[in-house]
């Protein structure tokens, strides 16, 4: 009788690739949210729920990426953050967020960014986190799951290097991103940027040329950084006003037929083509 392999759920797709690359055929890897884009806002049925607390292993990402675990009851000893262990490195969001605790009054917090991962470092620490709780879970496949665990830290480590060399030392330029949602990258690669909150399907309407309009004046932007495919039409209009766009994908849901370390190296070149560096991985 075959024995049953051990469920292992996980909330969003970096977190999946590391589980898959390191668990391999020796896991049940269930990723309800895999068909969202971003996974960040996702909130499980009540069925999902149920499943999740029967499970073996909940790896989750940590750094408030879940949100919705605020209001779910899930067996503490199950629950892996692969976060935790870098917990005094994580970045603000640049959001406030005010709320009321009783007779307390307002309080207001700052968020926490939870791209983690497009810090590569800090995605490796993330591996590490996965391969000891599955080492945990499965002590018989302790040698399989180091080795590829080793295989993975080694891609992640190559593709970090590379990354580091993408932006020129000294680097001045600034550039504008779509979405607040590039701290770790930036904090990590020395990149230079303001923030907007556009979406990529949404058409640049007058508002946002004077946003742009703005940037260009007071920080000599010339280039924007979208988190998914932009409208042609906003490429289009952006360019004749002197900004040229790529795409960074953020990475936190299934990147279409790619998988994480292809997606990541699809965001190194274009990092590469604003800084007209061209140095091969």
């Amino acid at each position: 009788m075959t024995a049953l392999k051990p469920v292992v759920y996980v909330s969003n797709y970096p977190v999946y690739y590391f589980a898959d690359r390191i668990g391999g055929n020796a896991i049940d890897l269930r990723f309800p949210a895999g068909s969202l884009s971003d996974p960040s806002g996702w909130t499980p049925v009540a069925d999902t729920i149920a499943a999740m607390q029967s499970a073996d292993l909940i790896l989750v990402n940590g750094a408030s990426f879940e949100n919705w675990m605020m209001n779910v009851s899930l067996p503490e000893e199950k629950v892996v953050s692969t976060s935790e262990s870098f917990k005094n490195q994580l970045l603000s969001s640049g959001a406030t967020f005010t709320h009321s605790h009783g007779d307390e009054g307002e309080h207001a917090h700052e968020g926490t960014a939870f791209t983690t991962w497009l810090n590569l470092e800090l995605a490796a620490k993330q591996a590490e986190q996965v391969k000891s709780a599955l080492v945990q879970l499965q002590p018989e496949q302790k040698e399989v799951f180091e080795k590829n665990y080793t295989e993975l830290t080694s891609d992640l480590n190559t593709l970090h290097e590379a990354f580091q060399h993408s932006v020129p030392e000294g680097n001045t330029t600034t550039v504008a991103f779509s979405h607040p949602v590039y701290q770790y990258l930036t904090e990590a690669y020395g990149i230079e940027g303001k923030s907007l909150h556009w979406e990529p399907e949404t058409p640049i309407n007058h508002d946002m040329e004077h946003e742009i309009e703005h940037l260009m004046k007071d920080e000599g932007v010339t280039w924007i950084i979208w988190e998914g495919e932009p409208l042609p039409e906003n490429v289009e209009k952006l360019s004749r006003m002197g900004i040229k766009s790529v795409v960074i994908t953020p990475m936190g849901g299934q990147p279409g037929d790619t998988d994480f370390l292809k997606g990541m190296e699809k965001n190194l070149e274009a990092i590469k083509k604003i800084y007209g560096t061209r140095d091969k991985l």
